[in-house]
This record gives structure tokens, C-alpha cells and sequence, in this order.
């Protein structure tokens, strides 16, 4: 993605991404890093399924359940479709505390608009996880899970 200021970084896609699904979906409420660092929203008031937010597994979501938002864009620059990034501990504590993603995919463009979003409890997005890597001394370890383990490539791609 890029902007006349040059590339953005994915950290900043991440949060602009965040920013528009919480202004998107009705019900969540942004949760500070200073207040936990392993969500990034709560639900405020009842969250339903509807044609543009498909649930998987669950009919609703509660008050006061954890929501981490997850965001890739359709295809990387080598063609390869895009990628959400999991950290294994974060996952661990969503999946613990009851938590769901809610993984949306956007065009890398300014504005972000949602090509997709689905919401998917952390106790599922166990079995889109092949395997976890080592983040070194420095680094969690982290999966890489594919969009297309979530979505259906028609749910994203024309």
C-alpha cells in the first residue's frame, strides 16, 4: 500500500484496518493497548450475523466478549494471496477467555473498505493454524494463516 508519503507500514494498514471495522460493525467498542494487549475490541451490545459479517460456529456475540480484529489484503505482490498474522500467546489468551476474530480483508488502497470480514471463535481458528513458529529470542512466535482457510476465494475474489 502506499500513499504520496510513501509505503505504509503493515502495523499502520493494521490499525487504519481496525479503525474501519470498528467504525463498520455495530456493537464493538476499541479496547486500549494499555488495557490489554490481546484484544483489540470488546462487544459492547449483542453482535449478530448479516449478509456482510457472517459468523462461523456461533449465532451471536455476547456483551463483554473479547474480539481481536485480523486483516490481510487479497494478494501479496508475488501473487500469493494474503496472509493474517497470529502471535501464539495472543491466541492462547483470546482462545482461553472465550474470545473471536474477526479477520477482515481489504484492497490495499487508501480508505480500506472491507472486501470481506467473518467473524470465527478463537477455539476454531485453532484448526486453520498448520503450525506455529519460532520468533527468535526477541519475537513471539506466530503463524501465518492464509485468507483462503477462512474465507472461501469466492467471498473475496471477483
Amino acid at each position: 500500500m502506499s500513499s504520496s508519503r510513501g509505503p505504509v507500514s503493515s502495523k499502520r494498514a493494521g490499525e487504519d484496518a481496525e479503525a474501519a471495522v470498528l467504525e463498520a460493525v455495530d456493537g464493538l467498542a476499541y479496547v486500549p493497548d494499555d488495557e490489554t494487549e490481546h484484544v483489540d475490541a470488546r462487544v459492547e451490545s449483542l453482535v449478530e450475523p448479516s449478509s456482510t459479517l457472517p459468523f462461523v460456529g456461533i449465532c451471536l456475540l455476547e456483551s463483554e466478549t473479547p474480539v481481536e480484529i485480523k486483516s490481510s489484503i487479497p494478494r501479496l505482490a508475488s501473487g500469493q494471496r494474503g496472509r493474517f498474522y497470529l502471535r501464539r500467546e495472543q491466541h492462547e489468551l483470546l482462545r482461553d477467555g472465550g474470545g473471536s476474530y474477526l479477520f477482515a480483508v481489504y484492497e490495499p488502497r487508501p480508505g480500506r473498505e472491507p472486501v470481506a470480514m467473518k467473524i470465527v471463535p478463537a477455539t476454531i481458528v485453532d484448526g486453520a493454524v498448520t503450525s506455529w513458529r519460532s520468533g527468535g529470542t526477541d519475537r513471539p512466535a506466530c503463524a501465518q494463516v492464509s485468507w483462503s482457510r477462512i474465507f472461501d476465494p469466492s467471498e473475496v475474489e471477483p
